[in-house]
């Protein structure tokens, strides 16, 4: 893996709720996940998510040339929380000893940037 991830920690992503802004820097953030236009942010800071409203395409086009990945049609990943990689299963486990599971289609992505 030859990703320089230190950019990570010079960049922040602002996450409006209703009446409150939470500031997440980039390599605190876990994985995205989507449902219907609500994300879900998992973290670093906190068990429970930071949810709000809006796609997983902007936000893959705002973090994806910072190591994050997606990995299914509702999931991104930040490839430097990513601690073992199962390709038999299509899985990853990641620091927080959460296990997703990879698309089919998406396995590619995970195996050309870790180079395998």
């Amino acid at each position: 893996m030859n990703f320089d991830f230190s950019k990570q920690k010079e960049k922040v992503l602002p996450i409006k709720e209703k009446t409150q802004t939470s500031i997440l820097r980039y390599d605190e953030i876990l994985y995205m996940e989507c449902t219907g236009n609500l994300v879900s942010v998992f973290h670093t800071q906190n068990s429970l998510p930071i949810s709000y409203t809006s796609s997983l395409i902007c936000n893959e086009t705002i973090l994806g040339d910072f190591g994050f990945v997606r990995i299914s049609d509702n999931k991104i990943v930040n490839m430097y929380h990513v601690k073992k990689l199962n390709s038999k299963k299509r899985e990853i486990h990641m620091s927080n000893e959460c296990i997703l599971e990879v698309s089919r289609r998406k396995w590619h992505k995970i195996a050309e940037f870790f180079k395998l």
